[in-house]
């Protein structure tokens, strides 16, 4: 073997672990000893997904609380028996 085949890998695949700098590169070392570009690329990019995922899951919660506030607020006037509870209660003007 001249190193440009790859014999499969014979473990199962749940052991098997992702391609990292030093077998997707064999004749080339890392900048720093213990330094990983390929895993770090990786990492940074899950980082950055986690954030997304975290903000949409962020802007899901606030659109929630506001519907649930509205609606608790329109139950609240049914309750207290007033006639004009369909009225749009706009936030901001003076109705807390």
């Amino acid at each position: 073997m001249d190193g440009g085949e790859r014999q499969p890998d014979p473990r199962p695949a749940l052991f098997r672990r992702a391609p990292t700098w030093s077998v997707e590169h064999q004749r080339q070392e890392p900048e720093r000893p213990g330094f990983n570009a390929w895993d770090e690329r990786v990492r940074a990019r899950q980082n950055i997904v986690a954030a997304a995922v975290v903000l949409c899951l962020g802007l899901a919660t606030y659109h929630v609380m506001t519907e649930l506030r509205a609606s608790s607020r329109v139950l609240a006037c049914i309750e207290a028996g007033h006639r004009n509870c369909a009225q749009p209660v706009i936030p901001g003007n003076g109705h807390r």
